[in-house]
This record gives C-alpha cells, sequence and structure tokens, in this order.
C-alpha cells in the first residue's frame, strides 16, 4: 500500500513537473525563446542554450531550424561531459535530434551539415564498425550541403576533414572499412586540400578552417603551407567551441615540424 501510494505521489510529480515546464515556456513566445537561446548559444553556454530552444520547441514542435539548434548545442555539450557514457548519451541525442531536423528540412544545407557533425561526433566516442558507418553519413550530408549551397563554408570544411581522416586511417581501420563499404569512397590530402582552401576563401576569420588545412597541408609534406596556416589558426580569436580544440592541434603540430 505504501508502496502504492508513493507511486501515485511519483505520477503527481511528474504531471505537476511536466504542467510546471509548459507554464514556464508559456511566459515567453517561441521567439523570445529563441532570442535567448542564440544568445547563450554566442557565450558558449551551451546547457542554458539548449532549455531556452526546448521552450520554444514546445511551441513549435516542427520547426526544423530549431532542432537544428538543439542538436548543435547536444554535440557541443560532448566536449564538457564528465565521462564517455555521458558523452555517448548527448552525442547520441545531438545524433538523433539532427536526423529529426533533417526530415522537417532535407533542403536546408545547414541542417543537413549539422547532421554530418553529429555523426562525426558520435562516430569518435562509438565502436569501430559503428564509427566507420557513421562516417558514410558524414561524407553523404557534407557533400549534399555543398551541392545544395556552393558557398556553404562548414560544408566544406566538414568535407575536406572527412577526405583528410580518410585520407589517413590506420593500416586496421582501413581493413574494417574496406569490408564495410567494398570499396571505399575516393579520398586523399589532396582533395582534403581542395575542400578546406574552399572553407578558408569562405570564411578566412575561421581558427577552426586554417587550423585543419595546416593539418592537411602537413600530411601532404606541404610543411611552409601548413606552418603558414597553422601559425594563423593559433592567432585568431576564438569564434565557435571547437577552435580552443583546433587550436590546441594546430600548436602541438607546429611543436612537431
Amino acid at each position: 500500500m505504501d508502496r502504492l501510494a508513493l507511486s501515485f505521489r511519483q505520477v503527481r510529480s511528474a504531471v505537476y513537473a511536466a504542467g510546471l515546464c509548459a507554464a514556464v515556456s508559456s511566459l515567453h513566445g517561441a521567439p523570445q525563446w529563441i532570442e535567448q537561446g542564440d544568445s547563450l548559444d554566442r557565450q558558449f553556454r551551451s546547457s542554458e542554450a539548449l532549455v531556452a530552444y526546448q521552450n520554444a520547441a514546445l511551441q513549435r514542435p516542427d520547426d526544423a531550424a530549431l532542432q537544428r539548434k538543439m542538436a548543435k548545442q547536444y554535440v557541443e555539450m560532448v566536449l564538457d561531459a564528465p565521462s564517455r557514457a555521458e558523452k555517448l548519451r548527448l552525442a547520441n541525442l545531438g545524433y538523433e535530434t539532427a536526423q529529426k531536423a533533417k526530415d522537417l528540412a532535407p533542403k536546408d544545407p545547414a541542417t543537413r551539415v549539422t547532421l554530418a557533425i553529429a555523426a562525426g561526433r558520435l562516430a569518435f566516442y562509438s565502436e569501430p564498425r559503428r564509427r566507420l558507418e557513421l562516417s558514410r553519413v558524414v561524407r553523404s550530408e557534407s557533400a549534399e550541403s555543398v551541392r545544395l549551397d556552393p558557398r556553404y563554408a562548414l560544408g566544406w570544411h566538414v568535407l575536406g576533414r572527412w577526405n583528410y581522416e580518410i585520407a589517413n586511417l590506420n593500416a586496421l581501420l582501413r581493413v574494417m572499412a574496406e569490408a564495410i563499404y567494398g570499396k571505399l569512397p575516393p579520398a586523399s590530402n589532396e582533395e582534403a586540400i581542395r575542400c578546406l582552401q574552399k572553407a578558408v576563401g569562405l570564411e578566412p576569420g575561421n581558427a577552426l578552417f586554417h587550423a585543419e588545412l595546416g593539418r592537411a597541408y602537413l600530411a601532404a609534406g606541404r610543411k611552409d603551407e601548413a606552418r603558414q596556416e597553422l601559425e594563423k589558426a593559433v592567432r585568431l580569436p576564438q569564434r565557435s567551441r571547437d577552435d580552443a580544440g583546433a587550436q590546441s592541434r594546430a600548436k602541438e603540430s607546429l611543436r612537431q615540424m
């Protein structure tokens, strides 16, 4: 009987919490929540931005842009998660939310590249076979994003990163990849450089883009060009949550040259 009473209390608490969440959401319209989320996103306050976007999504559940914004926060929250299990949980949520955004707006290049990025982040914490399956998503979604908008810098960057990673796979992962793909899609450091150059040309102030172009130059043996790009990456201000990691990789590459 005590357990039954407890379960009733738990249900009542859950209903109350859901009602409270809806009530809080209704205090502002979706545009106000989105504006708040965008402001928090610019400050790299991902978990708070996610809450604001979730409140907006209560009023606009089929808004593709909102689903894309939420997916971005999940993906960025992975960086601060305290354990591998939590990183994997958040990466899965980011990937699932990005897939929903794609279902709602399949012709939006930003949505397609968000799915590519979410797949790449999830791949990093997945077992090898799953990682390689997700790499197919990274390639197809980033390629589609630049097909939809050839001037979309982030799409070129992600496609370039895919080429770099596949071109530099170790022997064991290459064998596993060929077992999945039958034959690996063509990838090379030269193609990585071509795509990453496009990204840098479209957004020359992006530290992440310069860092990865520098690493691709280095992999291709073009050390002078690599040093130039890596040094630019270190000097530029951080504009996204991924820039700190990119600048760290750039510094490490410079030390190894």
